[in-house]
């Protein structure tokens, strides 16, 4: 997998996950992003996203959601591109925090899903 196509997934899952709230599967990025390869190739990607600590999935058959290591690595791209102006800093920042209190809420506090 290239690391620049990495990126890409990862950026676009979380956008997605923002702007829908809901887990973002393959079949999904192929179709609103045209990333250029399969769902099958996506599938892979995430994978590697998800071995790495960037994105999980909240139950088996789900999508993927960003984790807070996902986020930080998106914003720190976002901020190698343009600068981030002290409202924006404030806007993710609120974000990452509302993201962790939800996936406490579902997962608990050791992070392991409950059931």
């Amino acid at each position: 997998m290239s690391e620049p196509r990495k990126l890409e997934v990862l950026r676009a899952i979380v956008e997605d996950y923002v702007h829908s709230r809901e887990p973002v599967g393959s079949k999904a990025l192929v179709e609103r992003h045209h990333l250029g390869v399969s769902s099958a190739t996506i599938r892979n990607d995430m994978a590697a996203l998800e071995d790495d600590g960037l994105i999980t999935a909240p139950h088996t058959s789900a999508g993927r959601i960003p984790t807070d290591k996902g986020y930080r690595l998106f914003v720190d791209q976002i901020s190698a591109v343009k600068p981030l102006s002290h409202a924006e800093r404030r806007a993710i920042q609120a974000l990452l925090e509302a993201q962790t209190i939800w996936t406490t809420s579902w997962t608990g506090p050791s992070g392991c899903c409950r059931s």
